[in-house]
């Protein structure tokens, strides 16, 4: 049971891991995310949400079984603190649209890497489902502040030139 908690938010950091150009296809599923790290000081806002929305949903699990005496299982967190820096996972199963500084839509052939700083506009969401109590983070939109752009091939391809045969000795 998912219920109406939804809070529409903006966030800026720099991308540590990104799949918004194209899906990350692990795991026999189809979805699209970045991982945020945002400095704790501009964090506490959001953190401070997702702490409110799951709080909520404690308050209506109680509600169903008031007699429940057992602790309620709670989901990982959509964040993370790294001390000095906390990251938040942020993820879509539709393709988020992608501007530039400047407004201008980014194009799906190009791929946004890691190190790109950038604003994710996201949906935070509460559920209760078998995993437990927690906060989904939904990539709403993106606009890119500095782009950090790679290749189709780096994904997971050799990060060596080709060589010839007698270069080997």
């Amino acid at each position: 049971m998912t219920t109406n908690n939804d809070i529409l938010k903006t966030i800026y950091g720099t991308a540590k891991f990104s799949y918004l150009s194209q899906p990350d296809e692990a795991f026999g599923s189809s979805v699209y995310k970045v991982t945020l790290e945002v400095p704790k000081d501009k964090s506490q806002e959001h953190t401070k949400i997702i702490q409110e929305i799951i709080s909520k949903e404690v308050a209506e699990q109680h509600k169903l079984t008031p007699n429940a005496t057992a602790p309620l299982t709670r989901a990982p967190l959509p964040y993370k603190d790294e001390g000095e820096t906390i990251t938040f996972k942020f993820h879509s199963k539709f393709k988020p649209k992608v501007w530039d500084r400047n407004q201008k839509e980014i194009g799906a052939d190009v791929n946004i890497y890691k190190d790109s700083t950038m604003w994710v506009s996201y949906k935070a969401s509460g559920y209760n489902k078998s995993i437990g109590l927690g906060c989904t983070l939904y990539i709403q939109s993106v606009q890119i502040d500095n782009l950090v752009e790679g290749s189709e091939g780096a994904n997971g391809a050799c990060p060596f030139p080709k060589r010839s045969e007698e270069l080997i000795a």
